[in-house]
């Protein structure tokens, strides 16, 4: 079956810091991180910097870095936020969501993030820690459309009505401040796969688009959806199970065929779960997203793991051989890493 029309969207959660700063774990844990949020258009409250993907981003790293930008940034702001690491990847038919953690240098007095009354984009952004979240309502309060109006312009209040009443557009800014505070006071250990720029690493979050911009036949060819940019994204589940007393692997590959009704995390369940009674140990290695040439396709794959203690029970079943008869180098290197390295939970797929 065909790809289903996709709209995808990236989410950044930016933690800010600084050049001269050079803290042990301990200090970390006492320093209270600070995150951007952005303080959307009228009727929208605050959220997390982010948005759709659109056509002209080549992945969706570049477009978390964009949405930052435009709607956090001052205009004259010349450094760019730099995402780190996947924190989620989440999916719904027609609806792809990436959500990264990233780090935004600023160790002015004068902040670069935008002030008010900002822009079309949004009215402003500020550095705010995961304490200061409780200020938030989690709901918008009803406020007539009049006392947003300065003098019947178009512009938001940005210093009274939008200070006095702030509300959470969703619960996005909360999760994953969250989860980041946690991962700090614990182990100070991202809970995500680590963003990848080369190939000479073997697990985390490996993103690549076209070379070269597209032609004009590949733009009038582009997909949209209500109006927003969409994508016919090949989503692939590429499966590695180790046996350790006989030190033998296998792999499999499964593409979702039916986008409406399966999505990654339940392809990823399903193939899991022939091995289930006798696995010790389950993860994600790698996640890879490639877009195609031709501006209106992509893939997606991601790459669980197993580790089981026999694998008697399946030996006719699938082909069993040592890491050095894996007919794909990637797949070799994936093997010599299994269970080590940047690996997380598979909830990270949801």
């Amino acid at each position: 079956m065909a790809p289903l029309p996709t709209n995808a969207y990236s989410l950044a959660v930016v933690v800010r810091s600084s050049k001269t700063e050079n803290l042990n774990q301990s200090e970390h844990q006492k320093k209270q991180q600070q995150y951007v949020l952005v303080h959307e258009r009228f009727p929208r409250g605050w959220w997390l910097p982010g948005g759709g993907i659109e056509h002209k981003d080549s992945t969706p790293v570049d477009a978390a870095v964009r949405e930052t930008i435009e709607e956090a940034a001052l205009p004259q702001c010349g450094n760019l936020p730099v995402m780190t690491h996947l924190l989620a990847l989440e999916q719904t038919p027609g609806r792809i969501r990436f959500i990264f953690r990233g780090e935004w240098c600023d160790d002015d007095v004068h902040s670069i993030l935008k002030c008010p009354p900002g822009d079309n984009e949004s009215i402003e952004a500020k550095w705010i820690t995961f304490s200061e979240i409780k200020n938030f309502n989690r709901r918008r309060k009803h406020i007539p459309r009049e006392q947003w109006l300065d003098d019947g312009n178009s512009h938001p209040l940005s210093s009274s009505t939008s200070v006095t009443h702030p509300w959470l557009r969703g619960h996005e800014p909360s999760t994953f401040f969250g989860m980041l505070e946690k991962s700090l006071k614990q182990s100070n250990i991202v809970p995500g796969l680590k963003v990848q720029k080369g190939d000479t690493e073997v697990g985390g979050a490996f993103f690549s688009g076209p070379k070269e911009s597209f032609n004009n036949d590949a733009l009038s060819k582009r997909l949209t959806i209500r109006g927003r940019a969409a994508f016919l994204i090949h989503l692939k589940c590429r499966l590695i199970v180790y046996a350790s007393e006989s030190q033998q692997f296998c792999t499999m590959s499964r593409f979702v065929d039916d986008q409406n009704g399966k999505t990654l995390r339940q392809l990823s369940d399903e193939m899991l779960s022939q091995f289930s009674s006798l696995s010790t140990k389950t993860g994600l290695q790698r996640v890879d997203y490639t877009a195609h040439e031709n501006g209106r396709e992509a893939t997606l794959t991601v790459f669980p793991y197993a580790i089981i203690s026999s694998n008697h029970e399946f030996y006719n079943d699938f082909k069993w051989v040592s890491k050095e008869e894996l007919p794909d180098t990637l797949d070799q290197r994936l093997a010599a890493e299994i269970g080590q390295g940047n690996v997380v939970d598979l909830n990270i797929l949801r």
